[in-house]
């Protein structure tokens, strides 16, 4: 008893105990119950203190790459509900170990851990109609169609479970959906099978046609789903070519060398983010023809290096060397530095970035034109932009050029004002965002056009102009205003080049999927269309002897054969119309012992209630003292009829009745003509009640003296009208059906009552009101 006992207890600390080096509020040295504000604030100080690039501690790349890890897990919602156990878990862990249940296992393993993960992940189909019109995707995306019902599903689950939790990280949009719930997407999708993983991206949509039960499918799935040449291989051929034209797509150049092949998804991915920024470029430094690159920029051969070169290409702007380069580090990389130091004007996304509505900032725009003439001037633009950021730390600054044949609609409109120049060419504009078409701006004139292309000059006026204005807050305003015209986007691809793109793309896809079919699945393929053939001629088979069998029976038929004219037809139900000149047949002349049912309906209502009345009804077709019709209210003959009808049937004949049409749709009358007397059916009758405790049914009285009001039908509906008092109610077990607070009946649910009262008519049971005559059908 003792061992066992103690044998328990390490059994629970072991179980609970977790080390502290596994930790990420330890590692990142927070508690447990930190925000989310102060693990990123922890996260900055320790990668300022750790980064490799700035610390020579032989383990600071480890650290770094642990306090990486632990950040991106605390990020991570799902991942750091798990490290934050509660107070007492120890005790709530002990107390599952010996309150196990066998018999309910398998149901919470199959509910809990099976569907539970893949439910985080679904979207619905609007969600799905909107990625599949986006057209210019940040991130790849894959859709995975499951069913719960499906056993391919379930043996794949753990596979696809491994890699979402690999490819979520890096950058890859994971979503799912259930195909018994969204049946639309999955044919959409062109699904067949479950599981079904399509991805998507820039509204092409590529279908997963491998076994789910290889990771390394799935992976090589999401590399061929890239875009075609979204990071280019070059070699010291070619690098040159790639790095020295910044100046014609004005897009910074990111390097990324690793020592093999192939590159590593990451890369494409965080190159997949930033492509309308950045152009990313590719070096297999183990090579022999990368040798030359890899020795001029002081690359290790044996880590993975990331550069950021700008407008000087011998000179990275940014760099980072690690075995393992995590994908925080990178987007950071990426964030501060996705523009060049002089950037070009060049969309109307380069302008909202780097001159932003609503800050105080200056935008600096050298006008100029597409010629090695002018490369001067933006040069020396340029170099007092790169030491603007130390003289004005603390200032907003945004330095641009603009071309003037390629944006004239943005340059005319600032050239408006009294202090514009005729001609602004190497001119600078000086100028700050009002709002998304309003800007305050200054023009700032050099004696000459040279001027610009001097940097001493150039420094001089332009530290003049801004200490004066940054020494002011009123000089925030500027003295002109104006209203921009949109900036052009110089990179858009015209309507031809689309065109071809896609076709390319499409054929490229084609080809692979030919490939593919040919060489994994050519037996299979080749199986199923000889099936196919088979299955045709098999069936053509058939259909000759069949027809030839059916041409012999028609012969052999007696030409005097019975027409169909002179066979047993089926008796059809009919509905007419009460009206002045179908009265007398429906009413006044009908034999004894016949009946004529009739429905109120209005125009509105009229399709709805026929087609539920005539459903109704059917069984009573073959009936022949039974006759059917309609009476539409909507008619004044018609509704004048009915209120004259009802005043015969009250003890107070004196008074008149104004009836509501919309309170009488939906009503039943049963008339029999030589008894003079008819019976009703309403939804809100007393006797369409369901209730056992009805008050008419069970005592058998009368309706109160009031009808009218009772039915409904008046449009008066005082409660001090009422013939009952709650004392009789109670008493009488009954509860009153029309009251004010009680709910509106809906047009639909009018003649859910009807079949049981149509029995109780046959029965003799239902309520018979006498009148001494019928009333006349006014025309």
């Amino acid at each position: 008893m003792k061992w066992r006992l103690i044998s328990v207890v390490l059994f629970a600390i072991v179980l609970t105990a977790q080390p502290a080096t596994q930790d990420p509020y330890a590692i990142l040295g927070i508690s447990k119950a930190a925000s989310l504000a102060e693990v990123k604030n922890a996260y900055r100080n320790l990668v300022k203190i750790w980064h490799p690039d700035k610390n020579n501690h032989p383990e600071a790349e480890t650290k770094f790459i642990e306090i990486t890890t632990a950040y991106e897990a605390l990020t991570n919602r799902d991942k750091a509900d798990s490290y934050a156990a509660p107070p007492n878990s120890f005790s709530s862990n002990f107390n599952q170990f010996f309150d196990f249940d066998m018999d309910n296992f398998f149901d919470n393993m199959h509910h809990r851990y099976t569907f539970e993960f893949f439910r985080k992940l679904q979207i619905n189909l609007d969600e799905f109609n909107s990625l599949m019109l986006t057209k210019n995707s940040k991130k790849l995306t894959l859709i995975l169609f499951y069913s719960e019902f499906s056993l391919a599903f379930l043996k794949a689950q753990s596979v696809l479970k491994k890699v979402i939790e690999d490819v979520v990280p890096i950058g890859v949009d994971f979503k799912t959906m259930n195909k018994d719930k969204e049946p639309s997407a999955f044919w959409r999708a062109k699904g067949v099978f479950i599981p079904h993983l399509v991805s998507i991206i820039d509204s092409n949509l590529i279908v997963y046609q491998e076994s789910f039960q290889n990771a390394d499918n799935i992976i090589n799935f999401i590399r061929k789903s890239l875009p075609v040449n979204l990071i280019p291989e070059y070699n010291d051929v070619n690098i040159d070519k790639f790095l020295n034209t910044w100046s014609a797509d004005n897009h910074v150049r990111a390097l990324v060398m690793q020592p093999g092949s192939p590159l590593r998804i990451r890369y494409a991915l965080i190159a997949l983010e930033y492509r309308n920024h950045i152009k990313f470029g590719y070096m297999n430094i183990g090579l022999y023809e990368c040798r030359s690159t890899r020795d001029r920029y002081k690359v290790p051969h044996d880590k993975d290096t990331l550069l950021i070169l700008k407008e000087n290409v011998r000179r990275p702007a940014a760099h980072l060397s690690m075995a393992y380069i995590p994908m925080v580090g990178m987007r950071d990389l990426m964030e501060s530095n996705k523009y060049l130091t002089l950037p070009r004007l060049s969309s109307q996304d380069v302008f909202d970035t780097l001159c932003p509505v609503g800050q105080k900032q200056f935008c600096l725009v050298l006008v100029s034109r597409n010629s090695p003439n002018h490369e001067a001037h933006r040069q020396s633009i340029r170099r007092f932009a790169q030491e603007a950021r130390s003289i004005y730390p603390d200032k907003r600054l945004a330095f641009m050029y603009v071309f003037r044949e390629r944006q004239p609609h943005f340059i005319n409109s600032l050239i408006q004002g009294s202090e514009s120049p005729s001609e602004p060419l190497l001119h600078i504009v000086l100028l700050t965002r009002l709002n998304k078409i309003m800007v305050s701006y200054k023009w700032l004139l050099g004696d000459d056009y040279n001027n610009w292309a001097n940097y001493d000059l150039t420094k001089e006026k332009l530290t003049g102009v801004l200490n004066a204005l940054l020494g002011s807050e009123a000089a925030w305003t500027l003295s002109n205003e104006a209203h921009i015209g949109v900036v052009l986007d110089e990179h858009g691809q015209s309507l031809l080049v689309r065109i071809a793109a896609r076709a390319q793309q499409h054929i490229i896809t084609m080809f692979y999927t030919m490939i593919d079919m040919t060489i994994n699945h050519g037996l299979f393929f080749m199986y199923i269309v000889f099936l196919m053939i088979g299955a045709m001629v098999v069936m053509y088979f058939v259909y000759m002897l069949v027809e030839n069998e059916i041409k012999e029976i028609n012969k052999n038929v007696d030409k005097t054969k019975t027409k169909p004219s002179q066979t047993n037809r089926q008796r059809e139900l009919k509905l007419h119309e009460l009206r002045a000149e179908t009265y007398n047949g429906l009413v006044r002349l009908i034999k004894p012992g016949c009946r004529t049912i009739i429905l109120l309906i209005d125009n509105s209502t009229a399709l709805l209630l026929a087609r539920q009345f005539y459903h109704t009804v059917w069984p009573y077709r073959k009936n022949k003292s039974l006759m059917f019709g309609y009476l539409n209210l909507d008619r004044s003959p018609s509704r004048d009829w009915y209120c004259e009808l009802l005043s015969l049937s009250l003890t107070d004949t004196n008074k008149s009745i104004h009836i509501n049409t919309r309170n009488c749709v939906g009503t039943v009358l049963s008339l029999c003509s030589l008894k003079k007397y008819f019976c009703m059916y309403h939804a809100k009758h007393p006797e369409s009640s369901r209730h056992k405790n009805d008050k008419w049914r069970r005592v058998g009285m009368k309706p109160p003296k009031n009808g009218g009001e009772f039915w409904g039908f008046n449009e008066e509906s005082d409660e001090e009208n009422y013939s009952f008092d709650e004392d009789e109610e109670s008493t009488a077990g009954f509860k009153p059906i029309l009251k004010d607070k009680e709910e509106e009946i809906r047009t639909e649910h009018l003649l859910d009552g009807l079949p049981m009262w149509l029995d109780r008519l046959f029965e003799g049971s239902t309520t018979r009101y006498h009148i001494n005559y019928w009333p006349d059908f006014k025309v």
